[in-house]
């Protein structure tokens, strides 16, 4: 909600006339920075994505590759190399972590000599703070063996395996009986090679 929220003061200071040009790119970069928070943070929170792979790579699979001719429309990647490439996004995504950057860099330039100055950069110290507190207690739920300031500074390595533990919470929907837990435990070792500890 903070984040939707502070997006309008830097777009507001963009069509200023008085702002100096040093003081439109800082809020530029706080405004990309910001919208970038919202996709990292919504990409995390929404388990959609991991569930179509749960389903279609190991729920389906199965009864997809006995009759070939009738499922001929589905392409399904090879799960080995799907499994690395996931793998490796929890050591970090530059496209996702560079939210982050943007915010310490905008706040970096205020402490600087110059036009920018601390009340410019207000949102990012907000932002980094909220960051501080989520990431604590992100940590105590997705501690996959990253050391604590690595994913301070790559929030992606603390907030994508959120993903992976969502599914769980949603008894609803998703958890339809006990052989639920035990397949979607499989798939996530499978997946991520990381065995899932649940406690309710």
């Amino acid at each position: 909600a903070y984040l939707n929220a502070a997006l309008l003061e830097p777009v507001l200071a963009l069509g200023n006339e008085d702002t100096s040009s040093v003081k439109s790119l800082a809020n530029i970069f706080e405004l990309l920075s910001l919208c970038w928070w919202i996709w990292l943070v919504s990409d995390a929170f929404d388990f959609n994505d991991v569930m179509v792979q749960y389903k279609f790579h190991y729920e389906f699979r199965e009864e997809i590759e006995d009759d070939p001719r009738k499922f001929s429309f589905m392409r399904l990647r090879d799960r080995q190399k799907e499994s690395q490439l996931e793998r490796q996004s929890f050591f970090g995504s530059l496209k996702r972590d560079v939210a982050l950057w943007f915010m310490l860099g905008s706040i970096a330039s205020a402490w600087l000599p110059g036009a920018v100055t601390h009340r410019d950069v207000l949102h990012a110290y907000v932002v980094v703070m909220i960051w501080a507190v989520m990431h604590h207690y992100l940590r105590r739920a997705t501690c996959w063996g990253i050391n604590y300031f690595y994913t301070f500074l790559f929030p992606s390595t603390a907030l994508l395996p959120m993903e992976y533990c969502f599914p769980l919470m949603d008894t609803a929907d998703v958890v339809e009986d006990p052989g639920f837990v035990v397949t979607y435990r499989q798939f996530v070792l499978e997946r991520t090679g990381v065995e899932l500890i649940i406690e309710t």
